[in-house]
């Protein structure tokens, strides 16, 4: 029978899980939301914000690795995110200060790459934990969790609408807030956390937690693992879709002719529908498995983006947001726990921001190529391109799927893997 104390230490870290998520999602991606808005504001071009966006997807391919690997090697993620929350808080308070392209090319790509790795850091950083939980008889599922992120979302983004649209709130104070947001989940994570519980390797007891040299983790085994390196094609493929559009909503938009501070009801209806994909996620999955679930959400995507093709009015746009958020959440509900399936525990934080980086090197040349298109025809072409993305995606899952059942190829198994038994004695 657990004590008291214990009970209180789980309670805690729940409630960490839970308010990490919440703010995470309510800074990095709400307060965002109005980048767009923001670069069209100070008189920047579409192919210039295409080379920025592309820029930031640099950045995210660059940084997150490293930091994904410095995770791993120190065995606590929670020291790794530490860094990325503080930096990211600086940078939401310097951004409303930089108003011309260079300045934001090169700075925007940074403070993009510590935000994915922030994202990338957090996801894998509670899955592990909850594995860890899960051998002590705790049972709590990833979407649970990240419920609360979609939560915080949504809150963010109708605040941010009506203090706007009320209050007259500019694109630059939404940034100031984002800083706000950013600093209150450094003091969840300096003073909220059991220290004792933040290795990356779920099953090694808090006095093993020392630092491991890259010979040890030996990440080349990735290499040899047929069911990642295909997912990670569905992974970039699925993932780009899954935020391809939201860029170019504010183009959509004027279009249109909706005010851009529409965005804000425009993404908090999205992040409100994402919550019932999440919370149903972990019983979609035991019914239909992974694979089905991640594929319904890639064939959504592709028929989302052809209603914003036809979108004539605010009322279709936000049909197709809630849509994309519905199969979103279910998405974000299951990718993450479906990747721990398939690679090593101890290198779970390598192998997520891998994929994350990967996905913004993708993202990087559509981002070129939507700016362009954009420039030369028009918005509404770009949604073509982004029908094509997950439709991909979804072919090559189902035929590398279909291939690895004919050719018998075995799925990760760690119990056969004497690396991760040798990390665990």
């Amino acid at each position: 029978m657990q004590s008291p104390k214990d009970l209180h230490r789980q309670a805690r870290n729940t409630y960490l899980y839970y308010s990490i998520s919440f703010f995470l999602f309510s800074t990095c991606y709400s307060c965002l939301t109005y980048n767009t808005a923001y670069y069209l504001e100070i008189g920047l071009s579409n192919t210039a914000i295409g080379i920025i966006q592309s820029a930031n997807s640099l950045g995210a391919f660059l940084l997150p690795p490293l930091l994904g690997v410095l995770a791993d090697k120190m065995r606590s993620m929670r020291k790794a995110l530490l860094l990325c929350i503080s930096l990211n808080t600086l940078c939401f308070a310097l951004l409303p200060s930089l108003r011309t392209f260079m300045p934001l090319l090169l700075f925007t790509s940074v403070f993009a790459g510590f935000r994915n790795a922030s994202d990338s850091l957090n996801m894998t950083w509670i899955v592990s934990e909850l594995e860890q939980k899960k051998k002590q008889g705790i049972f709590l599922n990833y979407g649970s969790i990240r419920i609360w992120g979609s939560l915080g979302y949504s809150l963010s983004c109708i605040v941010l609408n009506l203090l706007m649209s009320r209050l007259g709130l500019t694109n630059e104070g939404s940034f100031y807030m984002g800083a706000a947001c950013m600093g209150a989940m450094l003091l969840f994570l300096l003073f909220g956390s059991d220290r004792s519980s933040t290795s990356a390797a779920p099953d090694v007891t808090p006095q093993k937690h020392k630092t491991l040299t890259l010979k040890q983790l030996k990440p080349g085994r990735l290499l040899h693992n047929y069911y990642y390196l295909t997912y990670l094609v569905v992974y970039i493929l699925i993932w780009l879709a899954s935020c391809f559009d939201l860029n170019y909503t504010t183009h959509l938009l004027e279009e249109i002719g909706v005010s851009t501070a529409f965005l804000g009801t425009v993404s908090g209806v999205r992040a409100l529908f994402e919550i019932p994909g999440i919370f149903f996620s972990a019983k979609l999955a035991k019914k239909f498995g992974y694979e089905k679930c991640i594929i319904a959400s890639g064939i959504a995507f592709t028929l989302e983006s052809f209603i914003f093709l036809y979108a004539q009015n605010s009322m279709m746009v936000l049909a197709a947001q809630a849509l994309h958020g519905l199969f979103d959440g279910l998405f974000m509900g299951l990718y993450v726990t479906y990747l721990f399936t398939l690679v090593p525990h101890s290198l779970a934080a390598t192998t997520q921001t891998i994929n994350m980086a990967l996905a913004n090197v993708v993202a990087m040349v559509f981002f070129l190529l939507g700016g362009t298109i954009i420039d030369r025809l028009g918005v509404r072409p770009v949604f073509y391109v982004a029908a094509v993305i997950p439709a991909a995606g979804v072919l090559w899952f189902i035929i590398t799927l279909a291939i690895g059942k004919a050719r018998k190829i075995p799925r990760y198994d760690m119990a056969q893997d004497p690396i991760e038994q040798a990390l665990q004695q």
